[in-house]
């Protein structure tokens, strides 16, 4: 795991497995995207060269990309804590997380900086589903499968912000560490919903800006039945626990 010499302020953390063909050109993106910025690559034995762009792009960006190779797959959530963990280790006071795959707009990255800073939000989700946001290139099958779970978990786990399951984020360094997010042990995409649901009964502040979610164009998802079925799990395990407390919690008659 690689460690900057100099602390710095601003950091996005992407995890990445088999991503060659988005790589490149996403990191030139970041780094234009505004001159504080330092990515964070964490990538999980990718077999495609991935990891030997981010190297060939570290040369041409010297001490702003760095790269942390995992040697095999250990899933979507813990590349995202290893990553933030880099980055507070380095000073890191906004730590964003966005996906490799494009469908997240590295122009849309000042966007969400310029809100968490100017109006001091505690966290910022790049959002499909507020006035301007929406997604590109998908069919109404990913459309209801996508909204209908975003509704769900808004729903059952009372939460105002409009895009749940989005991992397009910027945090503050202090709402990761005292929402305890690094210490989750979930696999795939459920520690999007966990961590909003940490977060708002934090009462963090949550903004959200719109974002254009664009459907991969190269490559291949990493979404499984298996992580779906994990987040199914956890949500179910989450509104039953806040139910029990709920009824637990209720003046008896």
């Amino acid at each position: 795991m690689e460690e900057s010499a100099n602390a710095f302020e601003l950091a996005v953390v992407v995890p990445t497995l088999n991503e060659a063909e988005n790589i490149p050109a996403l990191l030139d993106g970041i780094m234009a995207a505004d001159a504080r910025l330092h990515a964070i690559i964490v990538d999980d034995g990718s077999r495609d060269g991935t990891a030997l762009l981010v190297q060939e792009k570290q040369r041409q960006y010297p001490g702003r990309i760095h790269l942390i190779e995992r040697g095999r797959k250990m899933g979507y959530a813990s590349a995202v804590q290893d990553g933030m963990r880099l980055a507070i280790k380095n000073g890191a006071q906004r730590i964003l997380q966005m996906d490799a795959d494009f469908s997240h707009n590295p122009e849309r990255l000042p966007a969400l900086i310029a809100k968490s800073e100017e109006e001091d939000y505690d966290l910022v989700i790049g959002s499909r589903y507020i006035p301007g946001g929406g997604t590109e290139n998908w069919g109404i099958d990913r459309k209801i499968l996508s909204g209908g779970a975003n509704l769900m978990v808004r729903t059952l786990l009372n939460l105002k912000a409009r895009d749940c399951t989005g991992g397009f984020r910027c945090w503050k360094r202090e709402l990761i560490l005292q929402s305890d997010a690094l210490e989750l042990k979930v696999e795939g995409y459920a520690f999007l919903f966990i961590t909003m649901d940490r977060c708002a009964r934090r009462n963090a502040k949550i903004g959200e800006v719109p974002i254009i979610f664009v459907d991969r164009q190269y490559g291949k998802s990493k979404m499984s039945r298996r992580i779906i079925m994990e987040a199914v799990r956890v949500l179910f395990r989450l509104w039953m626990a806040r139910a029990s407390r709920f009824h637990s919690q209720r003046p008896k008659p």
